[in-house]
């Protein structure tokens, strides 16, 4: 049988496809009823299906064309000169960007509106898989790694100010989740938490809405006819589908009762349209796509392709979650779409793309797994006792093998020990080993010990 890494691209992209079938039929159902009655868009039944459709048809080329490209070969690109231009378009869109509903967010060309925030996304996951991945030997260090947090950071603010603090918080938790994928220290990350925390806080107080969303998450029902209709009508669009929901296309909240059914709160007629189990049905879907993800971090020998991994995997998940928190009232209100699902053309171009790049991994680590031998039991064992900080597979199959233990004797004219089990030794550890106090007693200690076999011998 194929190992698990050599098939992982296959649920990836099943998932996808499924995924982008939902999301085209319920943004179909849920908007039907808005578009027909309403004059703003010529009573077209079908506007924001076809603008999605559209979407999706150029989200899936760009899929496959992703799909195909060398991602090692373009890695400087794509880091420093990608953040470079997308830092500049951020802050184009704050003074040339199109104001709809009190944001700044969208360029828009004719029938075509794009949001750079969705790719900006990327644009910071490809610059701190590139910056961590090169100083991974160095993550305990604030120093080194403080360069890719206020890059980060500069991101976020400039997207705060759209204002988008919901995509802002995202681009946070995605940096958080690589440093501690590349093997930052647990004290800096909660330094880091704490003062992000505290930005939270700040952000919130600073606007007067934020605050009034606080406030509606607490008790919707307070007053259900004004600040917690919104919410309140999610809740029941949840509570109504009961276990085997309304059907496909039988939503009551859809006629103009639920405001924003096609974007932020979409999930609440997809859970009244297919229920408990259809709910649970597309949760679990995500869990997929999460567990895979990972587990292609996990697989991938190449530092900068898993950091890539846990980026892209993180944000989708993350995104799911906060979403679906929202709508059935688990989290406070933020305004950030259901990843797959929502009405939003760069929204589902850049997921489709982050999926086109997730494919391209898979692919990547399924022909370097058939071009070398099949490990056995022993050797995934001491294997797994590296970490995505520090996995160069080369230096990794020195030790297992046993070649490197056979050099250093070499180097010291000694015989090389055989037929005993090799230790799991880090390649980081390794590096240190001459200038560590435990490591030189340890050096004398076997010394006296090969002296004592050579005596013996002799």
């Amino acid at each position: 049988m194929k190992p698990l890494r050599d098939s992982l691209g296959r649920p990836i992209l099943w998932v996808t496809v499924i995924l982008s079938i939902l999301g085209v039929l319920t943004v179909f159902s849920a908007s039907v009823v808005m578009t027909a009655s309403t004059s703003d868009f010529n009573r077209d039944p079908l506007y924001f299906f076809n603008r999605q459709l559209f979407a999706l048809g150029v989200g899936l080329v760009a899929m496959f064309a992703v799909r195909r490209i060398d991602l090692l070969r373009y890695q400087t690109l794509l880091s420093l000169p990608t953040m470079f231009l997308t830092i500049l378009l951020l802050g184009a869109v704050l003074v040339l960007g199109t104001e709809i509903n009190g944001a700044r967010r969208w360029f828009v060309l004719g029938p075509i509106q794009i949001q750079v925030a969705e790719f900006a996304k990327l644009a910071v996951i490809f610059y701190l898989a590139d910056y961590l991945a090169r100083h991974r030997n160095r993550a305990d260090s604030a120093l080194a790694i403080a360069p890719s947090w206020l890059v980060a950071l500069l991101v976020a603010g400039l997207i705060e100010r759209e204002p988008d603090l919901s995509t802002a918080l995202v681009v946070v938790a995605t940096t958080m989740a690589m440093l501690c994928a590349v093997g930052t220290s647990w004290r800096h990350l909660r330094f880091m938490g704490l003062a992000g925390l505290l930005a939270i806080v700040g952000m919130t107080l600073a606007k007067p809405y934020r605050i009034d969303r606080w406030k509606v998450f607490l008790d919707p029902f307070a007053d259900p006819l004004k600040d917690g209709y919104q919410l309140c009508n999610s809740l029941m669009a949840v509570a109504s589908g009961g276990l085997w929901g309304r059907g496909f296309g039988f939503s009551h909240q859809k006629f103009n009762y639920l405001p924003e059914q096609h974007t932020d709160f979409i999930f609440a007629i997809y859970s009244e349209e297919m229920g408990f189990v259809g709910a649970l049905g597309l949760f679990l879907l995500f869990c997929v796509l999460g567990y895979c993800g990972f587990r292609l971090a996990v697989n991938c020998r190449r530092p900068f392709l898993s950091l890539v991994a846990v980026g892209i995997t993180f944000q989708v998940f993350i995104q799911a979650l906060i979403n679906i928190g929202v709508v059935t009232s688990s989290i406070p209100s933020t305004g950030i779409p259901l990843p797959f699902l929502s009405y939003g053309g760069s929204s589902l171009v850049a997921t489709l793309l982050g999926m086109g790049i997730l494919l391209n991994i898979a692919d990547h680590t399924s022909r370097h797994s058939l071009s070398r031998n099949r490990e056995g039991r022993s050797q995934r064992r001491m294997r797994r006792g590296s970490t995505l900080a520090t996995s160069d597979e080369e230096q990794i199959r020195l030790v297992s093998t046993g070649e490197w233990e056979a050099s250093v004797a070499q180097a010291r004219h000694e015989r090389p020990r055989s037929g005993l089990p090799q230790p799991v030794v880090e390649p980081r550890l390794t590096h240190r080993l001459p200038f560590h106090p435990a490591a030189r007693a340890e050096r004398e200690r076997l010394r006296r010990h090969h002296k004592r076999v050579r005596n013996l011998d002799s």
